[in-house]
């Protein structure tokens, strides 16, 4: 009997060592993060819906965090629980590249929010970040104003008052499929220039007399002008996107997510603009932001812009329609 009560002790003895040892190594474990992520991936879940996540989307994401959230009670190591939180990083990041409507992230060549406040130079964000320089003109240097939304900051631009940007990239602003979206709010004036590339002997985007989104571009010997058929209304904040298709040959104008006009082929009735590529722009032009070319006196931006984009595709009308509800 005593030799079985001392074997008992013996057991007991190195099972309290066992979890002591376990609670030991738990007790060395930091849980912080993968908790933190697994509650983000959960609200995220609970969020979605069909309008925005295709089911499976939604399913394979549910899947996901199911399983890491069984899994992280018997994590005994941080390796093991830094490799679940790894698991709900990857998940997370595809299924918000999977939300319909969403732009990928390496689409977005630059961008400018204008949320510097101050100062004479801008950084753009994106896949490229690059420096735009700030000049004055005949109403003195651009203003920084309140932008298109509360609480954001916007840029006003006077008589040839401009921006340069210092290491634009050609091949990038050359793309045969780019978008420009931005945020206006400008009177009417002939020749607003929002941005040049080499002025229409590349591309260049603005708006006109009418006060509609205008866009050249050139190949060849062919210049094409077309415009989006609907005019922006004056002096107020308004979401305009303009796209351009050179493998399909289509050029689309959106304002307010809404499309307006699709220029392409079919209806262009004499020109078949389909895989061409765009006159290159002379070595050192500058891209130019609020002005046709330098020393222009009469092509220049007169009014505020705010969330000015640059993408290397033509963004379909999911995309804008997501883009102004997103930024609206």
């Amino acid at each position: 009997m005593k030799k079985i009560i001392a074997f008992a002790a013996i057991v007991l003895s190195l099972l309290a060592v066992s979890c002591n040892k376990q609670n030991d190594t738990k007790a060395n474990v930091d849980l912080t993060e993968v908790n933190a992520l697994l509650s983000e991936c959960k609200t995220l879940l609970q969020n979605a819906s069909t309008d925005s996540w295709p089911q499976k989307a939604i399913d394979d994401f549910k899947g996901v965090i199911e399983t890491v959230e069984k899994a992280i009670p018997a994590a005994t190591t941080q390796a093991a629980v830094d490799n679940l939180a790894a698991q709900l990083k990857t998940a997370k990041e595809a299924f918000l590249a999977a939300e319909i409507g969403a732009i990928p992230a390496d689409a977005l060549a630059w961008a400018l929010n204008f949320e510097e406040g101050s100062g004479s130079e801008l950084k753009t964000t994106g896949k490229y970040e690059w420096t735009v320089k700030l000049f004055a003109g005949e109403e003195g240097a651009p203003k920084f104003v309140d932008g298109h939304k509360a609480g954001s900051k916007g840029l006003q631009f006077g008589a040839t008052s401009h921006g340069e940007f210092q290491d634009a990239v050609a091949s990038v602003l050359e793309s045969p499929t780019f978008s420009i979206a931005c945020w206006v709010n400008t009177p009417i004036y002939e020749n607003n220039y929002i941005l040049s590339w080499n002025k229409w002997d590349t591309w260049k985007f603005q708006t006109q007399s009418t006060n509609k989104a205008f866009l050249t571009i050139h190949f060849g010997d062919v210049w094409i002008d077309h415009d989006g058929n609907t005019e922006i209304p004056e002096n107020e904040w308004h979401h305009v996107v303009a796209t351009c298709d050179l493998t399909n040959g289509a050029m689309a104008f959106y304002l307010d997510g809404e499309l307006t006009m699709l220029w392409n082929k079919e209806n262009e009735g004499k020109l078949d603009i389909t895989n061409k590529t765009f006159a290159p722009a002379p070595e050192g032009t500058k891209l130019l932001l609020g002005l046709q070319e330098p020393d222009s006196a009469t092509g220049y931006y007169t009014g505020k812009l705010d969330d000015l984009a640059f993408y290397t595709i033509a963004l379909d009308g999911g995309q804008v329609a997501k883009l102004f509800n997103d930024q609206k």
